[in-house]
């Protein structure tokens, strides 16, 4: 387990504000995510009744827990790295030296969240790779959400406020946000390369989603959600 303090010191109230409206619109989003994962799992494992309800009860009770668990710890880290890279924040961009030693701070909590990592053979020769592109998520995760989780303007009360706050153009927010979606269509590539690369065993309440389709169809929706969610919020939504 990572020893890394879980007390989270804000350098300033507006900072701590944000944070929180950070953490429950991505909470929302995960739970969006979930429900869909949800639809398509069930779509796969449904050809009689009795398969539906088992299928069903499975999720509801045993994946879902699994995967919002960790999908709550990969956030949980990266806000808390985040509000640390902030003292180091100037000119649009984290000071390098200071990201670095941030980065080498947090991952191996990020690493125990990684489900990628998590889902893959330590022994595979692409391992490596897995672990690079992991890293750099991480790392690209840390600068977008600092970007806007320091923003010190008062006059925000959502998380749209804060969004277009921080990119006044929609045409920024999106290069911004989809900067991270880019690094883990970085992973599923690696993945498709070598698809023997995947490992769950039995016991882990992931094997059921050992099929490859589903990562590819979760990365599609989070593109198609993602759009949708920055549609909303440049036509002023309250988000």
């Amino acid at each position: 387990m990572s020893n890394v303090n879980n007390l989270i010191e804000f350098p300033h109230p507006l900072i701590k504000r944000n944070y929180h409206l950070i953490r429950h619109y991505l909470l929302f989003l995960v739970d969006i995510g979930l429900d869909y994962l949800k639809r398509e799992y069930l779509r796969h494992n449904s050809e009689t009744s009795f398969q539906e309800f088992t299928a069903n009860n499975y999720y509801d009770y045993i994946l879902k827990d699994y995967l919002r668990r960790k999908l709550k710890g990969i956030l949980k880290v990266i806000l808390k790295a985040s509000v640390e890279a902030t003292k180091y924040f100037k000119d649009e961009k984290i000071d390098a030296s200071e990201l670095d030693r941030i980065v080498k701070k947090y991952y191996p909590e990020y690493a125990e969240n990684d489900m990628s990592l998590l889902h893959s053979s330590p022994s595979h020769p692409n391992r490596s790779e897995l672990e690079t592109i992991s890293r750099l998520t991480f790392r690209v995760a840390i600068i977008q959400t600092t970007r806007i989780i320091q923003c010190k303007y008062e006059n925000i009360s959502y998380y749209s406020d804060l969004i277009r706050t921080v990119y006044p153009d929609k045409i920024q927010c999106q290069i911004s946000l989809h900067a991270i979606l880019t690094m883990i269509d970085q992973m599923i590539d690696c993945f498709e390369r070598s698809l023997d690369l995947i490992s769950i065993p039995f016991y882990k309440p992931t094997w059921n989603l050992r099929d490859f389709a589903y990562i590819r169809k979760i990365y599609e929706f989070a593109i198609t959600e993602t759009n949708h969610q920055i549609d909303l919020i440049y036509q002023g939504e309250k988000i």
